[in-house]
């Protein structure tokens, strides 16, 4: 071992027969534990928080979403439905969206209506029927059994001119929205979709459900097969929403560091007093041909070994917490509240690994300065201080 560093411990275990060395060694011990505490608990928090997001994104979102390029519908679906079947997406859906004109039979309540298209048996004979949220609903005032007039957003050639394309449903069922359909306000058959838009049957974009795992190489293979055809990924369709969650981790992180900072600045008070209380033993090792490197190394390492215990200590609490609460379910909640029924903690080593490098590095910043003056006492006048 250094002889900096054999000093350096006796110089750290010598301290605790000073009361008031001792009592700023152990603030600056336990300041540093609690930050580390605090940010491994947030983190870890955050971290389980984001996860469930995550795992309701992906049974929620297709896995992979099939969009056309260059016009408004898939011209070859049929062959991009079997080829996606052959690489295991069990479940393909095909279906056409866009947005119309909703109104009332009297016409004086209106709005813009986004609509998706449902595989279902081609409607009775009379008016067809459609199916809209709650909310829709109530804002034109309509209920079940009510008619709702949709003005397709293009235009029909006729003798008198061109004329909006336009068709009466019967509301049949109120529907509440999940995944995807989250901003759709009505749902309509497929053969009436394709003839309100006018797709000739074609849809205008195609769901995949199967393994998340798997979906960036059915993208590869299916964008490679057909090429005129753009696949996003679950991953590229939450992209937005990923970014935030990255960015809230990211700014929550350097937040909660600043306990931390803080803690490590009462390094420097528990430091400073150290080297005043050896500033004699300062100046019998600088006559003796210790260089004002060693100095400098001999108390970087007396705080390196504060910041070192301090972190240590908030490992222990905070890992031994966060596992605890998320193996006992320590944080209950009301299941017809929220979509979980505790509150889950989790970490991974990288985060682990962060908040370590953060203790430490800035335990050795707060030490470099008074281990710095330290290094350049004058021995002649530190010796006879004794």
């Amino acid at each position: 071992m250094p002889l900096e560093s054999r000093i350096a411990r006796r110089y750290l275990w010598a301290a605790r027969k000073q009361a008031h060395t001792a009592f700023l060694s152990i603030i600056s011990m336990l300041g540093l534990a609690i930050g580390v505490w605090a940010l491994l608990i947030s983190i870890a928090l955050l971290s389980g928080l984001q996860g469930q997001i995550k795992i309701r994104l992906m049974q929620s979102s297709p896995q992979l979403l099939v969009e056309p390029v260059g016009k408004n519908t898939i011209a070859n679906a049929d062959a991009i439905v079997a080829a996606a079947k052959k690489l295991g997406l069990r479940d393909v859906r095909p279906f056409i969206s866009g947005i119309g004109y909703g109104t009332t039979d009297d016409q004086r309540r209106h709005q813009p209506v986004r609509l998706r298209s449902y595989a279902g048996e081609r409607a009775a004979p009379g008016i067809p029927t459609i199916r809209v949220t709650r909310g829709f609903a109530v804002s034109l005032g309509l209920d079940l059994g009510d008619r709702l007039t949709i003005i397709a957003p293009r235009t029909r050639l006729t003798p008198f001119g061109p004329v909006p394309v336009w068709k009466k449903y019967r509301i049949v069922r109120f529907v509440q929205p999940t995944g995807d359909e989250s901003n759709t306000d009505a749902w309509i058959e497929q053969s009436e979709a394709a003839s309100l838009f006018g797709t000739n049957g074609e849809p205008t974009a195609i769901e995949m459900y199967g393994d998340a795992l798997k979906s960036e190489e059915a993208q590869a293979a299916l964008a490679k097969q057909f090429p005129r055809a753009q696949f996003k990924t679950w991953k590229e369709i939450n992209r937005p929403l990923f970014l935030a969650l990255r960015l809230e981790k990211v700014v929550m992180f350097a937040s909660i560091s600043l306990i931390i900072f803080v803690a490590a600045l009462n390094l420097i008070s528990s430091l400073s007093m150290l080297i005043l209380e050896k500033r004699p033993s300062i100046g019998i090792l600088r006559t003796l041909g210790a260089t004002e490197g060693n100095i400098l190394s001999l108390f970087m390492q007396v705080g390196l070994l504060i910041g070192i215990g301090g972190t240590l200590l908030g490992n222990i609490a905070g890992l031994g917490m966060a596992w605890a609460a998320n193996r006992y379910h320590l944080v209950p909640l009301p299941t017809d509240v929220y979509f979980i029924s505790f509150l889950p903690f989790t970490l991974d080593a990288g985060d682990i690994a962060g908040v370590n490098i953060v203790a430490i590095v800035l335990s050795v910043v707060a030490t470099w300065y008074p281990a710095r003056i330290a290094s350049h006492l004058d021995p002649i006048v530190a010796i006879k201080e004794d």
